[in-house]
């Protein structure tokens, strides 16, 4: 049985439901990952437009407590952070701080003589080769992910997945900067990013595409050029004017709203009984203080800087309020409240990887996973014309953005028909694409169909 509550008229975001019976069949869908156990619960929306056409509820956000799952629970959406530091990064670009070709090094100095290590032949990184960057860093290259800049492994997120002894080696550069934070050491972002300084780089800037800490290092720019802490300076200027009460880096309001976080496992490693898949219960342990109520003193940008803590807490209703202000030209299409340009807003949807451009050619980096399908939005993957239909996440549409997190949030924006679905939980490991693609091809089915009905009367 799953527990369902009736959708709520206050709506989502700020903004009202418009409520119809359209949109059964994609309830029905939502249901399967609460019922099959693999997720606890779910909260879920689409707005159509900018107007918010479904909302779903399901199940709970902490099992044993029986407390339901809405759009009020605290949630971690871990790199979903990046969406909003992209978009404090654009504000301070509007505002003439800071500019896409800056060298990094101009606001970090520590930043000035970075050194790339080279690879061994046994594909392992060979610390007796470091050889000078050949270009500096610059702001366009941490918004790429092309810096040069990877991350480590976080254990309690990634799970007990198997990795090469390569793959443990390249990550394990920063397996020193990780253990920092899981004890509690690093002082602040600027700690944390002064250590990160003092690493080899894995490429040289603007060479090879490499997901990690880049955004992190973007957060403490933030704290640099506007004189404020990362939390500070995006309460003020993005959560406060949205009226996103609920997101911030620390719990600060009651624990009891706070989204347990489960691991879908068979592991006895993470506390099943190695033989069936179960939900075990990660954060906060039964009659333990969660992780997130003490002071966040390394605030993670991109998400996550230990091996379970990062990003933000937020709410389905706080995300969606930021989500609605980009894709709505950067004002929030009921509230009103402006935070960026449009010409931010509508750059902050483009493809980032255009910057990377070089004498009217794109290099391999600009292919995020080495896909000529896939380009790099401020809010995350954006599918080009080649857009692959391989995977889950993908359904081969061409100008959809797309980003997800490490506990299963996940949101989708089609602006062919300004479609954006939302869908929030906390489950590990993440979702593999396949709730969220179905919403929205669900939400495409019943906004053509209502489409075709709105012809025919006619």
């Amino acid at each position: 049985m799953v527990l369902r509550r009736p959708s709520s008229r206050q709506g989502v975001g700020g903004v009202e439901l418009v409520p119809s019976s359209a949109w059964e069949s994609a309830r029905r869908r939502l249901k399967q990952p609460v019922a099959k156990g693999h997720w606890p619960g779910l909260c879920a929306c689409v707005f159509v437009g900018g107007r918010l056409r479904m909302v779903e509820e399901l199940g709970f956000a902490d099992i044993e407590a029986k407390t339901p799952m809405t759009r009020k629970t605290l949630m971690r959406v871990y790199s979903m952070s990046k969406c909003i530091v992209a978009a404090a990064v654009m504000q301070l670009i509007e505002a003439g701080r800071i500019s896409l070709d800056d060298e990094l090094s101009k606001h970090i100095p520590a930043f000035a003589d970075v050194k790339v290590v080279m690879e061994g032949p046994d594909g392992l990184p060979d610390f007796n080769r470091l050889v000078p960057s050949r270009r500096p860093i610059r702001i366009r290259h941490l918004l790429t992910h092309t810096s040069g800049i990877s991350c480590g492994l976080a254990p309690e997120l990634d799970g007990p997945k198997q990795r090469t002894a390569r793959e443990r080696a390249w990550a394990g550069i920063y397996t020193a900067l990780v253990d920092r934070v899981d004890r509690g050491d690093a002082k602040d972002l600027a700690d944390w990013v002064a250590d990160l300084a003092k690493l080899p780089l894995q490429s040289h800037p603007g060479t090879s595409y490499a997901y990690g800490y880049s955004y992190d290092i973007l957060g403490h720019l933030v704290e640099l050029t506007s004189g404020k802490k990362l939390g500070r300076y995006l309460q003020d200027h993005v959560f406060k004017p949205l009226g996103m009460r609920d997101t911030g880096f620390e719990l600060q309001t009651s624990s009891r709203r706070l989204g347990v976080l489960y691991r879908r496992t068979k592991s006895r490693l993470w506390g099943s009984n190695g033989r069936s898949f179960r939900l075990v219960r990660v954060d906060p342990v039964k009659g333990k203080r969660s992780r997130w109520a003490k002071v966040c003193k390394v605030p993670s940008a991109g998400g996550g800087l230990s091996s379970l803590e990062g990003g933000l807490l937020s709410t389905m209703d706080d995300y969606a309020k930021f989500l609605l202000m980009v894709t709505s030209g950067g004002t929030h299409p009921a509230g009103g409240q402006r935070i960026l340009g449009k010409q931010s807003a509508d750059f902050m949807m483009s493809d980032f990887c255009e910057l990377l451009r070089v004498n009217g050619r794109l290099p391999s980096c600009a292919r995020p996973y080495d896909d000529p399908g896939l380009g790099l939005s401020g809010l995350g993957e954006l599918l080009r014309q080649r857009a692959p239909c391989w995977g889950r996440w993908f359904d081969g549409v061409p100008g959809v953005l797309q980003w997800g997190g490490a506990a299963s949030c996940a949101f989708k924006f089609d602006p062919k028909g300004s479609i954006l679905t939302l869908v929030m939980t906390q489950a590990l490991p993440q979702d593999d694409g396949t709730t969220i693609t179905r919403l929205l091809q669900d939400a495409r089915q019943v906004v053509q169909s209502q489409s075709e009905s709105s012809v025919q009367v006619s």
